[in-house]
């Protein structure tokens, strides 16, 4: 939701370069869509207000240019962020000891890339894209589509579910039906973490 746009006719004078700025809002990332939109704004009355008469072309270039002007400090952050890496104490210049800054979240952000490395290149690609706010083609949207309905039909087992099938095989002497009836699992889903556990009942 933007601001400026729901409140645009409220904005004298300002009401069409608040509708030219909503329309660049998704060609940068979400966290900064409203200081682009209203940098935008205030870059459009500039420069108009340097000219007796502009065109609606004129107006969209400028906003346009606002947008590859965000998107070259960007690469240039991404420049500056490359020849850094994390720690076991927080972000370092690489090649030194130096500490840029204290992360408290490390592990857990280190645990995220970790994931993210079992999971398909397509998958964190097209991750990447709906992060930076980039429009999905039809094949993107058809694979992530797929693989909602590959993930959401298959059915995960937790730790703890499979040492409740361990438990009740192994301790309780059940068969692998009667096991599969009280987890609510399939038979096959049963055999196949059983015997992920090497697991067989003494004789």
């Amino acid at each position: 939701m933007s601001w400026l746009y729901d409140h645009r006719d409220q904005l004298d004078g300002y009401q069409l370069y608040a509708e030219i700025a909503y329309r660049f809002r998704p060609k940068v990332l979400p966290d900064d869509r409203d200081d682009i939109e209203m940098e935008i704004v205030l870059k459009l009355k500039a420069e108009a207000d340097k000219k007796d008469q502009v065109t609606i072309g004129f107006l969209y270039a400028v906003a346009k240019s606002v947008v590859k002007t965000y998107w070259r400090k960007k690469y240039r952050e991404r420049r500056r962020i490359s020849h850094l890496y994390e720690g076991d104490k927080g972000l370092m210049i690489a090649g030194s000891w130096k500490i840029v800054s204290y992360d408290p979240d490390i592990e857990a952000r280190l645990d995220a890339r970790a994931k993210l490395k079992t999971l398909p290149k397509r998958m964190v690609k097209v991750g990447l894209k709906r992060a930076e706010g980039e429009r999905l083609n039809n094949a993107d949207k058809l694979y992530l589509c797929r693989q909602r309905h590959r993930l959401s039909k298959f059915n995960w087992t937790t730790d703890a579910e499979i040492e409740q099938m361990r438990h009740l095989y192994i301790d309780e002497g059940l068969s692998g039906v009667e096991v599969a009836k009280i987890t609510g699992r399939g038979r096959a889903t049963v055999q196949r973490h059983l015997n992920k556990l090497g697991v067989m009942r003494g004789r």
